[in-house]
């Protein structure tokens, strides 16, 4: 039996769930996959937009944002002993640019830790991983939080 999966897509936002996430899915890739990591930031808005000042604020944070999510992956990726690591940022919604990239790069599986957020939280704001269950046309693997 062949290996089932060619290019995991796991999505880390840096919290303990995503990095245990991520150890899982290494030890799933092991040396035949290729790993991709993903952190998805979301589009600052200034606070006063007709302020131009609030404006080169907010878009140097972005930008900053954006600089520090890349060292950090690059940071965990030297950290992995899987052969093929890339990793990725990207701006906008999460479950929405995690599954444009899993479509972009053809993903056979996207691996994502859950916080385990209660019932009323998740009906209250949401979950990035009930998104991606829900909407993901490749499987989803949730490496649940630790108790």
């Amino acid at each position: 039996m062949g290996f089932p999966y060619k290019k995991v897509l796991v999505a880390i936002d840096f919290s303990p769930a995503s990095r245990r996430a991520l150890r899982e899915a290494s030890r799933l890739a092991g040396s035949e996959a290729e790993l991709e990591l993903i952190h998805v930031t979301q589009k600052l808005k200034p606070s006063i937009p007709w302020s131009s000042v609030n404006r080169k604020i907010v878009t140097k944070l972005g930008r900053n944002a954006v600089t520090d999510a890349r060292a950090a992956l690059v940071e965990l990726a030297e950290g992995l002993r899987n052969a093929r690591v890339r990793t990725q940022v990207r701006i906008g919604v999460p479950h929405e640019a995690i599954l444009a990239e899993a479509k972009r790069r053809k993903a056979d599986v996207i691996v994502v830790g859950s916080r385990g957020h209660t019932l009323s939280e998740r009906l209250a704001m949401g979950s990035t991983t009930e998104r991606l269950v829900r909407k993901a046309s490749v499987p989803v693997l949730v490496v649940p939080a630790r108790r």
